[in-house]
């Protein structure tokens, strides 16, 4: 019922978009996104849009609806494969709702940035990930990196683990968060981003989840207190593309869109370190606390962890091994 209605929503959605955006030719690349227009994710998607465009002569015109404009990211998701959406750049846990064996990216303490930037690792998991979704008739171009992810609390100075049991903690989805969140006593809530600042503001949640720039950007002081525990969560952003349309295009056109995404993706970890240290700091400056975890109490947080971990590695043991191999012959433990 839910697929059929989402389905339903997309055919809808399509008939919009006429008037959104014009009458789409096949060459068109609708591309929704839910953070803000000002987020940083946004630009990358506006530079993605510009350069596709430059390097195809205009063949190819990427529309960018930041916002929920037009889908949310999980929507989007649905939507792909149905004409009205081509390619979406999702946090990479929604990729469980296609196929669960990809959360084997997501468990805590699972990628390191040092991972990420060994190049072999960084393909041979972007393979790896895409053959899970590939039978979907969708395709992961490459990985951006969101954060190493903090908790924010509306009024919470967070210390150690106990001090965020019994709160409602807003999470990007996914099975594999939900039980990490559930292990330490919170309660995890699934909402998009556009919502969550209201949601904090009004009382719905304690606190969220989150990268510094979604802290700053679309928080900002309405959550005073941010707790990290370095390494716990390295999340991405994954650019999956409609498979089908991928595949259609003529070959230089083609070359163009995987080009660029994997141009953007190689350079765009090291910028997004910086920039999380930039959007600290602006937060710091307006009088927030920011806590770091010291290294024992990392390794309470490891412990605690380490169940969900052995839930997800025994059922889907062959994802594990694999991610375990390609460690070992990347180099990359």
């Amino acid at each position: 019922m839910i697929k059929t209605t989402r389905r339903a929503l997309a055919a809808i959605a399509a008939a919009a978009l006429t008037c959104m955006a014009g009458a789409a030719s096949a060459a068109d690349l609708v591309l929704p996104s839910e953070v803000a227009a000002t987020h940083w994710k946004t630009r990358y998607m506006n530079e993605f849009a510009e350069e596709v465009k430059k390097r195809t002569g205009g063949a190819i015109s990427v529309k960018v609806f930041p916002g929920g404009q037009l889908y949310n990211d999980q929507d989007a998701m649905a939507a792909l494969g149905t004409g009205s959406v081509h390619m979406v750049w999702p946090v990479a846990v929604r990729l469980e709702t296609v196929d669960p064996r990809t959360g084997v990216m997501n468990l805590p303490f699972a990628v390191s940035d040092d991972q990420m930037q060994n190049q072999c690792f960084n393909n041979g998991i972007t393979k790896l990930m895409s053959s899970y979704v590939e039978p979907r008739n969708l395709k992961v171009l490459g990985f951006l990196r969101t954060s190493d992810l903090m908790f924010v609390f509306r009024d919470r100075d967070v210390k150690k683990m106990e001090d965020v049991k019994g709160s409602k903690v807003r999470v990007t989805g996914g099975k594999v968060f939900l039980d990490v969140m559930r292990s330490i006593g919170t309660s995890p809530v699934s909402m998009a981003a556009s919502e969550m600042s209201t949601a904090l503001s009004q009382g719905a949640i304690d606190g969220v989840f989150t990268s510094p720039a979604g802290w700053a950007e679309m928080i900002g002081m309405t959550a005073k207190h941010a707790w990290y525990v370095p390494g716990m969560s390295v999340a991405t952003y994954a650019v999956v593309v409609d498979k089908g349309w991928l595949d259609g295009l003529a070959e230089p056109h083609r070359k163009a869109v995987t080009d660029v995404v994997a141009e953007i993706a190689k350079r765009q970890w090291n910028e997004a370190i910086e920039e999380d240290k930039k959007m600290i700091a602006k937060m710091t400056a307006q009088g927030a606390v920011y806590r770091t975890a010291d290294k024992a109490e990392i390794a309470r947080w490891r412990a605690q962890a380490a169940p969900v971990t052995k839930t997800f590695t025994d059922k889907y043991a062959d994802a594990a091994r694999k991610m375990a191999d390609l460690a070992k012959t990347c180099n990359a433990n």
